[in-house]
């Protein structure tokens, strides 16, 4: 058989330079469009298998629409425009943080008085009337993007969603902040006066719930408070016992007198202590009085800190992946529901089996996105016969839905012919075929990998120079500049080999393509502008750009043996923790947000308040509440348990609300002790499943060579070869192989129940 997979393992920049296609058939992701409304059963099948095995999907109230064809091109018009919608989403959550702060009541240029006095951050503030328009502009988007669904699914099928519902709740609920935001804008607007505003927390509710990832993540950690719970009754349960035992232990001693005063005021040092972030400070009266005083402590530090709080991680991680289990395998149930309706629409006359010329005709077509073999007719029946795993020589339902999925996970995604191709004199040159090869040679990645290790020397020398203010660094900010445009001429060989569609296909390639582009503008700026603008021109961040871009640096270590495995891991899990990362970014904006409006300019130069507090010490003024960006900051100081304390004392005696406290507290539990400790738990289970996987990797190429080496040494056919690499997968099918082997255990007993 011949065989013409592309030299695959989830990279598109190595596709296999001499693979043809039948550009008469062959479609993209606009072709499966094509393929599903206008093409034949079995076009339309293989464009439906392969949406399913990239967990695309098309919803099923599509396919079941009486016009499919508007249908299926205005559904996938709309998630064609993915990015813009998502661009509109940031923009909503951006606008908060160059929002003027409700607290403040001054002018322009200053609506909230003196950047020194109140310690304000940074970033520009909008006027009120801009940041109107922009609310507008961004809500006109957010309507569109909410009801468009309605012109493909209808609005019986539309309403009857709930989440759809929620959606249109929560615009209606921003609508009518929005209104009255205009009403006191306006100059002869009715209100003088908006001390409150429900918006900037609706914006971060409405975000989440169109992003799917983030909103199965919020589904999943809800499903989990039960037991986290149960938990944290018990750790309340130890920390009530402790400060007790504590407040009663030294009642007639220096540490009761001055610090365990009162049980509330040692219930707080001892739940400040199971942080550890008033460690020692908060038991040394106690220690100067006696040494022996120091054991209470240290037994409750060790029993916190290193059984308490790992129960607590244990216990929540524990029930986290049995949710993400029944999570994997609702989203297959998916995957197998567009199978099913697949298997259906080729199972013409309802005989609930495909034979051998089905199973044949769909296979063409699937070679149209998939790196599939070509099978000659006279092979198709052995391989049929293979694929028929009950022996009764029909592909039931079962047997086609582990044939897509051994599809998906063993032959990597189809190549699209890119516009060159249309001028096949120009494609098929022998000039053209040898810049082929040597842009997908491995040749072409060293030189690359060598120019970025001698760009680094560049940088650690330019840096080093600009230091110690030597005029020669301005020759090597000008070397500097010649790497920029090598990776450009780099970034345009591949864009032309591999086509614009295939080369962004990779995240790596969206990376570079970004930084490149960036780098390379704002060098030209440099040169035909070097007194004009500034702050686009000036090439210390060209320099931080240089510095990110030699982050692909990173590829070397993959040849390292020992560092192999921590980097594949870091690299597969950063997609499943970018959701519960996203979650914890979105705390910090409802926080921030009720910060500021609990605490906006609280912190002030010259405020008698703030005379003898932890922050007044500490010189912690400039981290506060006073505007969205410096909240954020202190936020997340809070986050990495640095001094955290010291906002929470003084922002308690700058309110005088004693429910202060309750504000850091609250976000100490869900913050960290429920989200950043699942995050934490989820890289260990997965570095240990990526060794595990490693070894057994390892063991199975070591058993292929001893095979191959007691069949006397006969050599590799290199299409075999070829199909294997394909085999390896995606970073995609590496990802869900990581997941599914984490969760071995959890996925059985779902399937069992």
């Amino acid at each position: 058989m011949d065989e013409p997979l592309i030299e695959s393992g989830g990279r598109p920049e190595h596709p296999h330079p001499h693979h043809h296609r039948d550009d008469s058939s062959h479609v993209a992701f606009g072709g499966r469009t094509v393929a599903i409304v206008g093409g034949d059963v079995y076009q339309r099948a293989a464009a439906l298998v392969d949406l399913a095995e990239d967990g695309e999907g098309i919803p099923s109230e599509v396919l079941e629409q009486e016009n499919l064809k508007l249908a299926t091109t205005l559904y996938f018009g709309y998630t064609r425009l993915d990015p813009f919608w998502n661009l509109n989403l940031a923009a909503l959550i951006l606008l908060t943080f160059f929002e003027v702060p409700l607290w403040c009541n001054g002018k322009f240029p200053e609506p909230c008085g003196s950047k020194a006095k109140y310690y304000l951050g940074d970033l520009p503030y909008l006027t009120r009337e801009q940041s109107l328009i922009f609310e507008i502009i961004i809500f006109i988007i957010l309507l569109v993007y909410t009801f468009f669904p309605i012109l493909f699914m209808g609005k019986k099928l539309f309403w009857s969603n709930a989440l759809n519902s929620v959606k249109v709740v929560l615009l209606v609920i921003l609508g009518i902040d929005t209104l009255l935001d205009l009403f006191y804008v306006t100059p002869t607007g009715p209100l003088s006066s908006l001390p409150f505003r429900v918006a900037p927390y609706v914006r971060v509710i409405l975000v989440a719930s169109n992003l799917s990832e983030v909103r199965d993540s919020v589904k999943t950690l809800v499903q989990i408070l039960p037991d986290f719970f149960d938990v944290a009754a018990l750790l309340t349960l130890f920390l009530l016992f402790s400060s007790w035992l504590g407040y009663i232990l030294f009642e007639d001693t220096v540490q009761g007198r001055e610090v365990f005063s009162t049980f509330p005021a040692t219930l707080y040092g001892m739940t400040i202590l199971f942080t550890t972030s008033n460690n020692p400070d908060l038991w040394l009266p106690a220690y100067k009085q006696s040494r022996f005083a120091s054991m209470f402590f240290i037994l409750y530090i060790l029993i916190g800190v290193y059984f308490v709080t790992n129960l607590v991680l244990a216990v929540v991680y524990d029930s986290f992946k049995g949710q993400l289990a029944e999570h994997l395998i609702k989203v297959e149930q998916q995957r197998n529901e567009l199978l099913k309706t697949t298997f259906n629409l080729l199972d013409e006359h309802k005989t609930g089996y495909l034979d051998v010329k089905q199973c044949s005709s769909l296979f063409k077509e699937l070679n149209n996105y998939r790196t599939l073999p070509k099978i000659d007719e006279e092979d198709m029946e052995a391989v049929f016969y293979a694929l028929d795993d009950s022996g009764d020589f029909k592909i039931n339902l079962v047997e086609f839905t582990d044939l897509c999925q051994a599809i998906s996970l063993k032959f990597d995604k189809q190549e699209i012919p890119q516009w060159l191709e249309s001028f096949p004199r120009l494609y098929n040159s022998y000039t053209f075929a040898r810049l082929r090869d040597f842009v997908r040679s491995r040749v072409f990645e060293y030189i690359i990998l060598g120019m970025l290790c001698l760009n680094l020397i560049t940088v650690v020398i330019e840096t080093t120079l600009d230091i110690e203010n030597d005029k020669s660094q301005k020759f090597w900010q000008e070397v500097e500049f010649i790497f920029g445009w090598i990776y450009l001429v780099e970034l345009a060989l591949k864009v032309l080999v591999y086509g614009f569609q295939n080369y962004w296909r990779s995240g790596q390639n969206r990376f570079d393509f970004v930084i490149t582009w960036v780098i390379v503008i704002g060098e030209t700026l440099v040169l035909l502008l070097p007194n004009g603008l500034p702050w686009l021109t000036n090439t210390e961040w060209i320099r931080y750009l240089l510095i990110a871009r030699l982050l692909r640096l990173v590829r070397v270590l993959m040849l390292v043996e020992r560092y192999r495995v921590k980097v594949v891991t870091f690299i597969n899990l950063i997609p499943n923790l970018l959701p519960y990362l996203g979650i914890n970014f979105f705390l910090m904006c409802i926080y921030c947000t009720l910060g500021m409006q609990i605490f906006g300019g609280l912190v002030y130069e010259g405020n008698p308040k703030l005379d003898g507090t932890s922050m007044m010490e500490n010189d912690y003024m400039v981290h506060n509440f006073n505007d969205y960006a410096s909240g954020m900051v202190t936020l997340f100081n809070v986050l990495v348990m640095g001094n955290w304390q010291v906002w929470m004392e003084t922002y308690g005696i700058l309110s005088e609300q004693w429910w202060a406290i309750t504000y850091f507290m609250s976000f100490y539990v869900l913050g960290i002790l429920l989200i950043l400790n699942l995050v934490v738990a989820f890289v260990l289970e997965a570095f240990f499943a990526e060794i595990e996987m490693n070894e057994e990797s390892k063991s199975r190429c070591d058993d292929s060579e001893a095979e191959t080496s007691s069949d006397g040494g006969r050599k590799v056919d290199p299409r075999v070869e070829k199909r294997l690499r394909a085999r390896r997968g995606g970073r995609d099918t590496r990802v869900q192989n990581l997941l599914n082997h984490m969760l071995s255990a959890e996925l059985e007993k779902n399937k069992d129940n």
